[in-house]
């Protein structure tokens, strides 16, 4: 596999996981909202830990490298984390809402 394969095959996994994020992070707010219990949360929790775990093996792979990395992938990451980032606080978002109406 050369260069541009890599590329274009890293990019399409971070793209999948970006996807699956923001998903759950509409399922999350869903249930928030309608004051309801999250559906398949392990796999949400399973997501975000593979999501991650991708990032943390692209960032390996070029930490060190001359080559910088390239803009494509790092905007690939950045939705990831942003993904990431939504879920953790739809999670907060939950949390609070469920604390309030628990009685």
């Amino acid at each position: 596999m050369d260069y541009e394969d890599f590329g274009r095959e890293t990019i399409q996994a971070l793209n999948s996981h970006a996807a699956a994020l923001d998903s759950m992070y509409r399922g999350i707010m869903t249930a928030a909202k309608v004051r309801a219990e999250i559906p398949n949360i392990k796999d949400i929790f399973q997501e975000m830990a593979e999501a991650s775990k991708e990032c943390d093996e692209v960032l390996e792979i070029y930490y060190g490298d001359e080559d910088p990395l390239p803009p494509d992938i790092r905007r690939a990451i950045q939705r990831v984390q942003d993904g990431l980032f939504n879920c953790a606080n739809a999670f907060v978002s939950y949390m609070a809402i469920a604390r309030l109406t628990l009685g």
